[in-house]
């Protein structure tokens, strides 16, 4: 009688053997991301040691299985309470990481990478899918086994896909959850090695199957996971979180010099002050421009961290490659506690370093004027040079107090036209083309080359008012449109370009006569009035780009008293359509 027949009904037949699926070779990433279980037989490696020890819990290594270059590592924790508000996810739950004798580290919180995953789709096409793959010690899934987890012990198991290197290593584990500290137990890298040696083949003639045996679908579904108590790894805002951190934490480090800081960081007085304290020299040429940190605090606006400099014994005329001096930057931010700290300690407030242009000079312009008129050597502004930002301040005012939204905004300022007669220069009945509110603009904002072939137009008051020309595009400022509404009178159209740049063109009497680039600081090469519409100032004395909307108002000839409305993108407005000879 054989050792099963009295456990078996005799008449039971054989069992089917069709082929499901036949097993391939090993590929060259096999054993990358999980163990290659298909084709080795490991080698247990018995290493039983309590590693971490709390009021209740016990982390226990058990041992190995050491697969051809990589091995599994076996714990089993022990409870003698469980919670019942244990919850999992958490940061604090379970860590467990190697350190290798060459200072690397691998951890069960080293995240995940995106993986390339090749399967067969429902029509039998092969696809090429991606999905997140944990990386580091990779928690392996222990199966549809409830058996192996009890109520008071459960084992963990963690896939290192690479040997440690020859020396000792340490295995590291921690659970702050459960009161276990930080603690560290030696791993014999050298046995892991030799194990590996060990580790046996098991199909080792292995042919690739046959693909007219293979089906054309198959498939198979994965459920469970690894234990919820092993803490997850860091997502991508949090790892970006924790790198902020360190960053603020050596921010403040004393170092006696001007590596690693950014622009934004010379507006902290704090961070001068401790480099300096640390030996940081005042006067290094730390800019791209030549610049000193009194150069780039006082462009800042940094009254306090240029203070600073000063007292380390900073340069107060140092010169950048441009010729300019801390004063000039600081007069071009207009603040005010930079340009007193700079006059007290005997800055140059009237030599001029842009052609005629000099720190004070600058400064006359401004609200801080009282700070330098008084000052031996002070120049007066030309009246007519007086009258000119006169003028131009007053064109920037019109644009308003508030922010205004101009990127990717075309915008044509077009001298003494009424609105219908704009709409019949664009080739438009302007009987067809009433007031609209934005929501019931012929304007699809998704689509881009659409809403290139109609614009805006709008009528502003002033002496001498005219018209202004709109839209979420560069039709404003081409060169056709600038030349069919510009007969007997000007036009200056200007697109801010969200590439980078804000370009302007002006035409007259139906010819273009100009292209600029504008808004950029002036050079001595400049037109005059650059400088007039406050292309070189810096700062909130006037909302960003109001002195270049100013500049183009001015270049057609209109002098305006309301503009933020024009320019605001929701305010209603007549919508023309171009015709196709206008069209790009």
């Amino acid at each position: 009688m054989g050792f099963f027949d009295d456990l078996v009904v005799p008449e039971e037949p054989a069992a089917e053997r069709a082929v499901l699926v036949r097993l391939a070779p090993p590929a060259e990433d096999t054993g990358r991301y999980a163990p290659p279980v298909d084709w080795f037989a490991p080698v247990l490696l018995s290493q039983l040691e309590v590693l971490g020890t709390g009021p209740h819990t016990k982390v226990v290594l058990t041992g190995w299985s050491v697969w051809p270059q990589a091995a599994t590592l076996h714990l089993a924790v022990f409870r003698r309470a469980r919670h019942d508000n244990a919850a999992g996810g958490r940061q604090s739950g379970l860590r467990v990481g190697l350190l290798f004798s060459d200072g690397r580290r691998v951890t069960s919180l080293d995240g995940t990478v995106d993986r390339r995953v090749e399967f067969t789709g429902a029509q039998g096409e092969l696809r090429v899918g991606s999905t997140p793959q944990a990386v580091g010690l990779i928690p392996l899934d222990p199966g549809l086994q409830p058996t192996r987890r009890s109520l008071f012990k459960t084992d963990v198991d963690l896939y290192l896909a690479e040997l440690p290197p020859a020396g000792e290593a340490q295995l590291v584990v921690e659970w702050p959850d459960e009161g276990i500290a930080e603690t560290r137990t030696p791993v014999d890298a050298a046995a892991l090695h030799a194990a590996s040696a060990r580790a046996v083949e098991v199909w080792p003639s292995l042919e690739p199957p046959d693909p007219s045996e293979q089906p054309e679908t198959f498939g198979y579904m994965e459920m469970s996971g690894p234990p919820a108590f092993l803490a997850p790894p860091l997502s991508r805002h949090q790892r970006e979180m924790l790198r902020r951190q360190e960053e603020a934490r050596l921010r403040y480090v004393p170092r006696a010099d001007w590596q690693r800081l950014g622009y934004q960081d010379w507006s902290d007085a704090a961070l001068i002050r401790a480099r300096l304290g640390a030996g940081a020299p005042p006067d290094a040429r730390v800019g791209w421009r030549g610049t000193t940190p009194l150069h780039l605090t006082a462009e800042q606006g940094a009254a306090e961290a240029v203070a600073a400099l000063l007292s380390h014994g900073a340069d107060a005329d140092a010169r950048d490659e441009d010729g300019h001096t801390p004063l000039w930057h600081a007069a071009c931010s207009v603040d005010e506690g930079s340009v007193r700290a700079l006059v007290d300690a005997g800055a140059d407030v009237w030599t001029p370093q842009t052609g005629p242009w000099s720190p004070g000079r600058l400064l006359l312009t401004t609200s801080l004027a009282p700070l330098v008129a008084d000052l031996p050597g002070a120049v007066e502004l030309p009246a007519e040079e007086a009258a000119a930002f006169t003028a131009a301040d007053a064109l920037i005012a019109a644009f308003g107090e508030e922010e205004v939204w101009t990127e990717g905004l075309g915008i044509c300022f077009v001298r003494g036209l009424s609105e219908d007669e704009v709409i019949r220069r664009l080739g438009a009945d302007p009987a067809q083309c009433p007031v609209t509110d934005s929501e019931q603009a012929p304007v699809d904002p998704m689509d881009y080359d659409e809403s290139l072939h109609h614009v805006g137009v709008t009528g502003v008051s002033g002496t001498p008012g005219g018209c202004v020309i709109t839209q979420d595009g560069y039709m404003p400022s081409d060169n056709a449109v600038l030349r069919a509404i510009s007969g007997r009178t000007a036009a200056y159209g200007i697109y801010f370009n969200p590439k980078g740049g804000t370009f302007g063109v002006l035409a007259r009497d139906g010819e273009v006569v100009e292209h600029e680039e504008i808004g950029l600081p002036p050079d001595e090469s400049d037109p005059a009035t650059y400088w007039h519409f406050r292309f070189w100032q810096r700062g909130s004395a006037f909302p960003h780009d109001a002195d270049t909307l100013a500049y183009a108002c001015a270049a057609a000839g209109l002098r305006i008293h309301a503009g933020q409305d024009v320019i605001n993108r929701g305010a209603p407005r007549r919508w023309v359509p171009l015709p196709a000879h206008l069209q790009r």
